[in-house]
């Protein structure tokens, strides 16, 4: 899996690179590890778990920035006065959760999401459509960019133009895929326009779906999600969870399906693992193909600073309820306020320092009803 070394040529991490790394840092670091829980639902950092059919979802108990990028700025411009220009940007929880898939491999898994245009014909939100548009395969971010619209009737579509990330283990044991729409005002310079009014362009911040093999058959998924939808005031994203986190277990529930029917068709074709998206996006050290990626190969595009890293760190992840704190720190009246940003911004560095020299961990086995159960025990060993 990836091991940290992969960067431009103008010594800027790659998109792939700087996503897969948070992605891995949430699942693993927060949603797996108990310590970052710090106490039991409702009073720790996760609310109570919704459970339906094997799945479990959770939401953070607080709100972290996800926004157009235009609102957000690093941490110490973002405005606490929702009057102040620019506004302060919208905070929304996390959406963590997990689930098994029977009768279906990694790969078919991995497939039915990465193949994202294919997704109208099993996705009810991307089913009668303006649908998928892919934007390029960029070689310089080792991602593919696509602008994709969701039906959200009665209300106006979502449209999100994002950046979509691969990694697999090359027995695809334990697969990636990763969706961000930071950074991604390039996507927008592809010449597909914004949906017009009363279309709703929207973000997700930060989505992944890590799927491994299990030793019984069949495969475990752990997602995170972090859409803002910008449901109309005064609706909440929390409120949107609390009565619509049916409608995700029934995306799962077709997610399933989508790949148990992958993977009969696969073995009624021979049984050959064949990836929905072109090898160099997916396995560590290749060079991009442009051969494999065809007319979406983008070879000279303006290479993108990825989000999640540096100073613009503290912004991406904060929670909203300490903005006021953190931006005390910088304010000349601080008591030690050079200090106190030192110690913030040595504390981040050494964070990403820390998880980009880290290995992948190994899966412990689930059995059977355990999940359905509510007592799959966490993941990591």
């Amino acid at each position: 899996m990836l091991s940290g070394t992969l960067v431009a040529a103008e010594g800027i991490p790659t998109m792939r690179e700087v996503l897969l790394h948070e992605a891995k840092h949430r699942v693993e670091d927060w949603f797996l590890n108990n310590q970052w829980r710090q106490k039991p639902p409702p009073n720790g950092r996760l609310d109570w778990p919704k459970e339906s059919d094997g799945i479990q979802l959770q939401i953070t108990t607080n709100n972290y920035i996800c926004d157009d990028d235009g609102r957000i700025e690093p941490w110490e411009g973002i405005q606490l006065n929702k009057d102040d220009s620019p506004p302060r940007p919208d905070a929304i929880p996390i959406t963590f959760g997990r689930f098994d898939v029977k009768d279906a491999d990694a790969i078919d898994v991995f497939n039915a999401l990465a193949d994202t245009k294919k997704q109208t014909e099993w996705d009810e939100l991307l089913m009668n459509g303006p649908g998928v548009t892919y934007l390029g395969d960029f070689a310089k971010e080792k991602a593919r960019g696509a602008a994709v619209s969701f039906v959200a009737r009665p209300f106006p579509d979502r449209q999100v133009f994002q950046w979509m990330v691969y990694n697999s283990t090359l027995d695809h044991k334990e697969m990636w895929v990763v969706y961000s729409t930071r950074r991604n005002e390039l996507l927008h310079q592809r010449g597909v326009e914004n949906e017009g009014w009363p279309a709703v362009q929207a973000q997700n911040c930060l989505g992944s779906y890590y799927v491994v093999s299990l030793p019984q058959g069949g495969c475990h998924v752990v997602f995170s999600t972090m859409v803002n939808s910008h449901p109309p005031w005064p609706i909440t994203a929390q409120f949107v969870f609390n009565i619509a986190w049916t409608k995700t277990a029934d995306y799962i529930q077709h997610l399933r399906q989508r790949a148990q029917l992958l993977k009969r068709r696969r073995l009624a074709a021979g049984g050959k693992h064949e990836l929905a998206v072109p090898r160099w996006l997916v396995y560590d050290g290749l060079e991009p193909n442009q051969t494999e990626s065809g007319e979406f190969f983008v070879a000279d595009s303006k290479k993108v600073v990825p989000p999640f890293q540096g100073p613009d760190y503290i912004a991406d992840i904060i929670q909203a309820d300490l903005l006021k704190d953190l931006k005390g720190l910088a304010q000349p009246n601080s008591p030690f306020p050079i200090v106190s940003m030192i110690a913030l911004l040595v504390a981040a560095a050494f964070g990403m320092a820390v998880w980009r020299c880290r290995k992948g961990h190994g899966m412990t086995a689930l059995g059977g009803t355990e999940l359905e159960e509510g007592t799959s025990p966490p993941l990591l060993e």
